[in-house]
């Protein structure tokens, strides 16, 4: 499907583990297959934090290649058809994660930071 997907000209493919239940083993081997029909660099990676992994799923594809995931402020989101899956992987945990390797990212972990308090603000609110 991604082969096709990029031979219909997409720019950019977004993998996703969107229940959270991939594992970096799992993640790799989609990856290899993938990568053999789409050029790497056209490759993101969509990973839900169901399971705890999604820091280590995105340490996997940097392994192989990828330099683009997508991310939700605060873990905001989720996939209301898999009951049980949790949000997406929080931009302010996966720029601090790719800080920590060693890899500039461009966005400003204090504003990431303060946007994800207020999301988390909100949410309890939402809740209540």
């Amino acid at each position: 499907m991604a082969g096709q997907l990029f031979a219909m000209g997409c720019y950019e493919i977004s993998l996703g583990d969107t229940t959270g239940k991939g594992t970096p083993d799992s993640i790799a081997r989609m990856l290899l297959a993938v990568r053999d029909v789409v050029p790497v660099g056209r490759l993101a990676g969509h990973y839900h934090d169901t399971g705890g992994r999604a820091l280590d799923n995105i340490d996997a594809s940097l392994n192989l290649g990828l330099r683009v995931f997508d991310a939700a402020v605060g873990g905001l989101g989720g996939y209301p058809y898999a009951p049980g899956a949790a949000g997406n992987v929080a931009t302010e945990a996966v720029a601090a994660h790719l800080t920590a390797l060693g890899y500039e990212t461009g966005l400003d972990q204090l504003i990431i930071n303060t946007a994800a308090g207020m999301a988390h603000t909100m949410r309890k609110g939402a809740q209540a």
